[in-house]
């Protein structure tokens, strides 16, 4: 297995080039319906990606940040990230681990993020999650997520002493807070930045938070 595929050099040749790289998605790792967004977290690729990879992360830093999934893979290449996210996080990327809160791979370290299954996947909370919980096999895949970040929580939360949530009140912020409320963790035990509109908008106003915050 190739390890860290997206090195920070590579990370920072994104930010500053004008390409643009789209992966399609794996026909077997694409949601389609409740049945198949329930099973997908149990698919071998998803099972092994977390468990064998993202559960063995090293820390290299004492921040996390955390940041959504994109419907563009890899996420570095998706506007959210590129003109959003990782532009407002630019002068603080030599001094944080940056994760990705995505329905199904749970939490991606952001230097895994163009490793197979994490670039070959298609999951819409859209479609499948947001405004559609009153779905039986919506609700179990809920708790599954849920599960997930418990997990790696439970496990990493200590490792950290600064830990930025960067993510939409409209859906992952809310997830990844039922999974802290699982384990008894306060949600002020992370510090939450907030946007106005679209992260590529917002971009100025979370440097000035992160700012605040004593990242840079």
């Amino acid at each position: 297995m190739v390890l860290l595929l997206l090195t920070k050099e590579k990370l920072l040749g994104i930010l500053e080039g004008n390409r643009r790289i789209r992966k399609s998605p794996e026909p077997d790792l694409t949601v389609t319906s409740f049945k198949k967004g329930l099973e997908i977290w149990n698919a071998e690729p998803v099972r092994n990606f977390f468990f064998n990879r993202s559960l063995c992360w090293d820390p290299q830093y004492e921040v996390a940040v955390f940041i959504p999934c994109s419907a563009w893979k890899p996420y570095p290449y998706s506007q959210s990230h590129k003109c959003g996210y990782l532009r407002a996080l630019r002068p603080a990327l030599n001094k944080i681990d940056l994760f990705v809160v995505s329905e199904p791979m749970g939490i991606v370290p952001y230097y895994y993020s163009d490793e197979y299954p994490a670039e070959s996947y298609d999951y819409d909370p859209y479609c499948f999650f947001i405004g559609k919980l009153r779905n039986p096999l919506a609700r179990k895949s809920l708790e599954a997520f849920v599960d997930r970040l418990a997990i790696w929580i439970g496990k990493y939360d200590s490792r950290y002493s600064k830990r930025i949530l960067m993510l939409p009140r409209s859906w992952h912020l809310k997830v990844f807070t039922k999974a802290l409320h699982k384990l008894n963790i306060p949600p002020e035990h992370y510090l939450t930045i907030t946007m106005k509109g679209r992260p590529s908008n917002s971009v100025e106003s979370m440097r000035d938070q992160l700012h605040t915050a004593g990242l840079y």
